[in-house]
């Protein structure tokens, strides 16, 4: 028998040949209870001359050659024998193969530090009833010992080769323990990321339950929706652990971050756990975007080399193309490097089933198959990482990752209103991991700074006779996040007081962070409407502090339960100097300061969570969970201040009784993990879940009355009773957001076939107060009892509220052929977009129509060194706007073709 290991081949006689596919992993080894994928049952050799250890003297010879008497850097955390034994393969390159009865309970002591990988294998193994055996010089066996009444040689169980040395055979390549964890959580691995590349970030969330990203095709930032939450902070955006809490006001999206998908070795969504860092001021959901290093770029047998990515397609994809190198330069010191470019033009939508939406005259509006004017983008990014071994026990991880963009953006007829940006971020990380020879101590601490700025030109407008009515803008946002986590575990053995292996840990820790921005605006003189202070006010300088601690108590009984409770503390504190304006008309403009309104928000919160997994038979695990969050304003929200930019006599007001979101979610579901369900080395993979979320005091910007309302020059957005304002208010009524999330995987090697469903239903009643503190003088009207329009304190008054779609279906089928050399599939996406609360997706639509697009995605590998891929995005040509992307045309068919390479 034949099986491909970490460059080495074993063969054992009297076994008729199985390959194993390559692809799946560049390491030998995966534990029965990680895939249960039994090829054959093979007698092992029997090893004549015992020693008085149990070894051969041939044993022993082979022990002590090849990489079994190398020395290497192991650090493998306690866990599960099964998985420990697949890292320790991924360090050493030595093959493993086991026995079919590897206890699946088994925890393993840490093992940290340099050590041959004889030694390392001593200690996993140590307190267990397993040994280990040399089979070659890069092969041993697990091997459940047992001594011959007759004979002092020992003998082994029969051993079992395990096939797939991959877990990631879930819904999208989702990794195992996605299917192991009580709650609600995704992956997007690299590989899914580069099978059907997309135009600019968003598109990487296509097939995500739960997810999706709204804004405009023209603006290459992501912002994230995670379960109908989105912007302002509701969701931890991340870079490697450092929050990008970029901010700019504007019609639409509010929060941006800008990441290139080339650099990325793989995205986590966690919908369901904020328990931990990362939790803080987050309500909806976590998205760390893990960015590329030494072990993504080189093999486990490498020590220097890198990747190479080349692409070119249709429809204005100029290029993108990326490269990455990295080296082990020794046992305690690796590098890496990687830098991405891309350029990319104004593309064509669609043509077919041209239907896009139905405006608010309720007139259905459909493609004109021209460019979309501004979706060009140009972009570089890179990275730089060192990883240091300090000692045994103690790894110090640095990392650099910067982005500059330049892109233009319009809305209006003829895109009359246009600017020009240029994007610049900066994402600096420190982590530290001490992991010393106990228990009691797993720490990792992370300092770590990010910048993002945004320097934006704003053209002058004009009127049909040429004269200036708008004068032209300059202005640059900043916004500085600091921040510093630390979190220990504690764990626990508890086997002597329960009849199966059992663990109690402690997971506690801190974190803080602090938001700094700062605007700064000015005008180019040409005599039309408009003052710096108009875009300084709408996004504010100023500073919010943020600080977090957190217990977890969770316990594992065997592979039964799995409780976890705890409680997390949130504070913040924002305060600055903000004004409003007592009357705004011609004479008083709010440009000298206005009135002085002193802002002092702050506020703290406990908030409990509890999860409960139950796994009554193999492969079935229950699962439960509730929560609470915490979400307090941001320095936009609390700080708003200024009018409307170009002259549009709206003010805003700062809101100096806004008060934080508090958010309490319930979740059941169920996971579902089979192996060699209809064939030997097939796999299954399942997750279901419902979720409930009620947010009380829910933060939206809102239409409210000046002081002295005002009844000068044109309608303003159709109100002439009273002059409008607009504020950060709080809703009186809660927010339910529920839905229903599906996702399911099956792979039999040689084919695979997944999908996925979501259902979501958002109940906003919109009611708000539209006099907010310290506003007075209202005149009498019939109109509202108050004088105020009637749309104003409801639903009408509300701003840019992004709602998922009601319901989204994924199909994604493939089949590997030539001994899976070559990859042919198809993924078709289907949306029912949910009609807009408040203008949700722009001014003009009502309701988004349903969609559907089809994509082909082909990859074959040529050698080890060479890949090609080809992928045909939108087949059909749909013509369609994405659910939450504005009213950008999204992109007509474009063929994609990627040359990647080893070297």
């Amino acid at each position: 028998m034949d099986f491909v290991g970490a460059g080495a081949v074993l063969s054992l006689p009297g076994v008729k040949s199985v390959r194993r596919k390559k692809q799946f992993s560049s390491t030998a080894i995966v534990a029965t209870a990680l895939s249960g994928c039994l090829l054959a049952m093979v007698p092992a050799p029997v090893l004549a001359g015992s020693r008085g250890d149990g070894m051969t003297a041939t044993a022993v010879e082979l022990a002590q050659s090849a990489d079994l008497g190398r020395t290497y850097y192991f650090d493998i955390p306690a866990e599960k024998l099964a998985s420990a034994l697949v890292k320790y393969s991924q360090i050493s390159g030595i093959d493993v193969v086991v026995d079919g009865t590897l206890p699946a309970s088994h925890v393993i002591a840490a093992v940290k530090g340099e050590m041959t990988a004889t030694g390392a294998l001593d200690l996993m193994l140590a307190g267990s009833d397993l040994s280990w055996q040399p089979l070659d010089g890069k092969t041993v066996s697990i091997v459940a010992a047992r001594t011959d009444p007759s004979s002092s040689n020992v003998t082994t169980a029969p051993i079992t080769i395990i096939s797939r040395a991959s877990d990631n055979i879930g819904y999208e390549g989702n990794p195992d323990w996605v299917y192991e964890t009580p709650g609600s959580v995704s992956v997007i691995s690299q590989e899914n990321m580069r099978k059907t590349p997309g135009r600019d970030a968003s598109d990487i969330f296509n097939s995500i339950t739960g997810v999706d990203v709204a804004g405009n095709r023209q603006q290459p930032g992501l912002s994230v929706n995670v379960r109908g939450q989105q912007d302002q902070g509701r969701v931890n955006m991340n870079i490697d652990g450092a929050r990008q809490n970029f901010s700019q006001s504007g019609h639409g999206v509010v929060n941006r971050m800008y990441v290139d998908t080339a650099l990325l070795a793989d995205v986590t969504v966690e919908k369901s756990d904020m328990s931990g860092v990362g939790g803080a001021g987050t309500s909806g959901g976590i998205v760390t975007m893990r960015t590329l290093n030494t072990d993504d770029i080189l093999d486990a047998d490498e020590n220097v080399g890198g990747k190479v990515n080349l692409s070119r397609g249709t429809n204005a994809y100029s290029f993108a193309g990326d490269a990455a190198i990295a080296a082990r330069i020794s046992p305690k010191l690796d590098v890496a490097a990687a830098f991405s470019r891309k350029l990319v033009g104004e593309y064509k939508g669609g043509k077919n089933n041209p239907g896009l939406y139905i405006d608010n005259s309720d007139d259905l509006v459909e493609a004109n198959g021209q460019n979309q004017q501004y979706t060009g983008q140009r972009q570089s990014s890179g990275l730089l990482k060192a990883n240091l071994a300090l000692s045994e026990d103690q790894e110090l991880n640095l990392g650099y990752v910067g982005f500059t963009t330049k892109f233009g953006k319009a809305t209006g007829e003829d895109a009359q209103y246009n600017d020009f940006d240029e994007a610049t971020s900066h994402t600096v990380t420190a982590k530290h991991s001490w992991n010393p020879d106990t228990d009691l101590i797993d720490l990792k601490t992370g300092l770590w700074w990010t910048q993002t700025e945004n320097k934006q030109f704003r053209p002058a407008r004009y009127s049909s006779s040429g004269s200036v009515t708008t004068d032209a803008f300059n202005t640059k946002y900043k916004i500085d996040t600091y921040g510093f986590d630390a979190a220990n575990k504690s764990s626990f053995y508890l086997d002597e007081l329960m009849t199966q292996d059992s663990i109690f840990s402690l997971d506690y820790g801190v974190e803080t962070f602090q938001d700094k921005t700062k605007t700064r605006s000015e005008t180019l003189g040409l005599g039309g409407n408009g003052e710096g202070f108009e875009l300084e006010g709408s996004t504010p300088s100023g500073q919010r502090d943020v600080q977090g601690a957190f217990l977890d108590g969770t316990f594992d009984w065997g592979d039964l339960v799995q409780f976890k409770g705890g409680i997390r503390y949130d504070r913040f504190q924002l305060d600055g100097d903000s004004y409003w304006c007592e009357q705004y008309n011609a004479a008083n403009k709010c440009e000298d300061g206005g009135t002085p309104l002193d802002i002092d928000l702050s506020g703290h919160k406990i908030s409990p969570s509890v999860s409960l997994g139950l796994s009554p038979l193999n492969g079935i695990q229950f699962f439960g969970a509730y929560r609470q969050a915490f979400r307090p304003p941001t320095i936009m929200e609390g700080m708003v201040k200024g009018r409307h930019v170009a002259g549009v006599p709206v003010p805003f007001y700062a809101n100096p009784d806004l008060e934080p979101e508090e958010s309490f979610t319930t979740e059941f579901g169920v996971n579902l993990k089979f192996d060699d369900v209809l064939t030997k080395n097939d796999g299954f993979r399942a997750k279901l879940s419902h979720y409930r979320t009620k947010i009380d005091n829910y933060i939206v910007s809102a239409a409210v009355a000046q002081p002295t309302p005002q009844s000068f020059g044109p309608p303003i957005l159709g109100w002439t009773l009273a002059a409008q304002a607009e504020s950060y208010v709080n809703l009186e009524d809660p927010v339910y957001i529920s839905g229903t999330e599906l996702e399911l995987g099956y792979d039999a090697e040689k084919f695979y076939i997944s999908g996925a469903m979501s259902f979501t239903d958002t109940d906003l009643e919109g009611n708000y107060d539209p006099v907010i503190h310290p506003l007075v003088a209202l005149p009498s009207s019939p109109t509202n009892g108050n004088g105020l329009p009637a749309s104003w304190g409801k639903a009408g008054g509300l701003m840019t509220v992004y709602t998922l779609p009601k319901r989204k279906y994924t199909l994604d089928s493939g089949v590997r052929l030539f001994d899976q050399d070559l990859i042919l599939g198809v993924r078709a996406t289907f949306v029912y977009p949910e009609d807009n609360i408040t203008g949700t997706s722009g001014d003009d639509a009502q309701s988004i129509l349903r969609y559907r697009t089809y994509d082909l995605y082909s990859s074959y590998e040529l050698n080890r060194n060479l890949k090609f891929r080809f992928a045909v995005n939108n087949v059909t040509d749909e013509a369609y706007v994405d659910a939450l992307g504005g009213l950008t045309l999204a992109p007509g068919r474009t063929a994609i073709m990627t040359l990647s390479g080893n070297f």
